[in-house]
């Protein structure tokens, strides 16, 4: 099979320290801007879904609980097709990867701006859940092939960003372009992005420079085992996912209809808990890779999104103040973890397995993405109420916490066969 790439020039200087190509200079120019649109626009849909829920569920006719199960359509198959995407990425290449989520991403959000009831609503998020499933195998394959060990903690923190990005715009942006002109404004507002990112993409991104796997390879590759940490990994993503799920898709109801705030306060409150975690992910990669082991860091992650869940519960009682406090409680939490999960996933595998472990830690995350949205649709319709569900997602946070206590070994360095 021919290399799926051009050879980079590597040179050797007197230190043993390799300088950098013309290529791989401007591959790192483009890293940044590749790795967070990506991110971004990945999971963009279901971010904006949450933000226009009470518009969108007025002008459809959608129970919180459709609306819930309809959502968990993205996340459903994200969670289906993410191990598969990160054997697809192994195999065609990191580039051609990121394109495909950028140009699935734009599909799914213009059918959403178009959608005229569910049957079309449940086209929109399947295609956006491939995207969804697609979008962090890619990034860390990227990552993996591009970034050396030991300066890879920032630039996952980076990537991982771009999902709070994601969450900044929706809850800045969405709210106003929907009072102007329509929740399905902003919908074709940012599929009109993520289409120019995947051309910016095409053109701008220099080829990979790794050799595609044979046939023969690939298989070898897909059947070889992981290992317990990874394992583990996927666990503690399942039950994080979960309690993710239910807090992205429902905040900004609970905001609204159980603490009595405008939808603009709604999208205030969950914009700052993402455009804070844009710094707490950067962060939090940072110190698990130079300062502190990833479990320890995850652990802490876990800990704090249970402080966060309480905090919400108390806010029914004791005021809706205290949502701001979870917001920056959540931002160093419940929002942070994914970076150092990810990092755990690029220094813990080979790099030819990176997209494989990276796709079977984001189908645990991906299925909890699923229940959490799904539990709480349910329970509100059920009892009126978002109590129950926070003091749920409490506890599973709290479990969380053991898990990542009993995964010691997860993200150190594979050793030599």
């Amino acid at each position: 099979m021919r290399p799926r790439t051009t050879q980079v020039d590597s040179r050797t200087t007197k230190t043993g320290q390799a300088v950098e190509s013309d290529t791989q200079r401007g591959f790192g120019v483009m890293l940044p801007f590749v790795l967070v649109i990506t991110m971004t626009m990945g999971a963009f849909q279901l971010i904006a879904l949450a933000v226009v829920a009470n518009d969108m569920l007025d002008d459809l006719g959608m129970s919180a609980a459709v609306f819930g199960a309809l959502t968990a359509v993205n996340t459903i198959v994200g969670a289906l097709f993410a191990q598969k995407s990160g054997r697809l990425s192994d195999r065609i290449g990191p580039k051609a990867s990121v394109i495909w989520v950028l140009v699935l991403s734009a599909v799914g959000l213009f059918l959403t701006a178009i959608a005229n009831g569910a049957i079309l609503l449940l086209v929109a998020v399947f295609i956006s859940g491939f995207g969804q499933g697609w979008c962090n195998p890619s990034t860390n394959k990227l990552i993996a092939e591009r970034v050396p060990a030991g300066n890879r903690g920032v630039i996952t923190g980076v990537k991982q960003s771009g999902v709070q990005l994601g969450t900044l715009l929706a809850g800045v942006t969405l709210p106003s372009l929907a009072l102007a002109f329509g929740w399905r404004a902003g919908m074709v507002a940012y599929g009109l992005l993520a289409t120019a990112a995947a051309l910016a993409t095409w053109l701008l991104l220099p080829p990979d420079t790794g050799q595609a796997p044979t046939a023969t390879e690939a298989k070898s590759q897909a059947k070889g085992p992981l290992g317990r940490p990874i394992l583990m990994l996927s666990l503690y993503a399942l039950l994080m996912g979960t309690v993710v799920g239910g807090v992205g898709r429902f905040l900004p109801l609970f905001v609204e209809d159980e603490l009595g705030l405008s939808n603009v306060v709604a999208g205030l409150v969950s914009g700052l808990l993402g455009g804070l975690a844009v710094f707490t992910r950067i962060a939090w990669a940072r110190i698990a890779e130079r300062h502190m082991a990833p479990s320890r860091a995850l652990f802490i992650n876990a800990g704090l999104t249970t402080v966060a869940m309480l905090l919400l519960v108390a806010a029914i009682s004791f005021g809706s103040w205290l949502v701001w406090v979870m917001a920056v409680v959540g931002a160093l939490g419940l929002n942070a973890w994914n970076a150092v999960a990810m990092l755990a996933v690029i220094s813990g595998v080979p790099s030819q397995q990176a997209g494989r472990a990276s796709g079977m830690v984001v189908a645990g995350f991906m299925a909890g993405l699923s229940v959490g949205g799904i539990y709480a649709g349910v329970i509100w319709d059920q009892f009126g109420s978002y109590r129950p569900v926070w003091i749920t997602f409490a506890a599973l946070a709290a479990a969380a916490a053991l898990v990542a206590g009993a995964n010691g070994r997860v993200g150190e360095a594979p050793t030599a066969a």
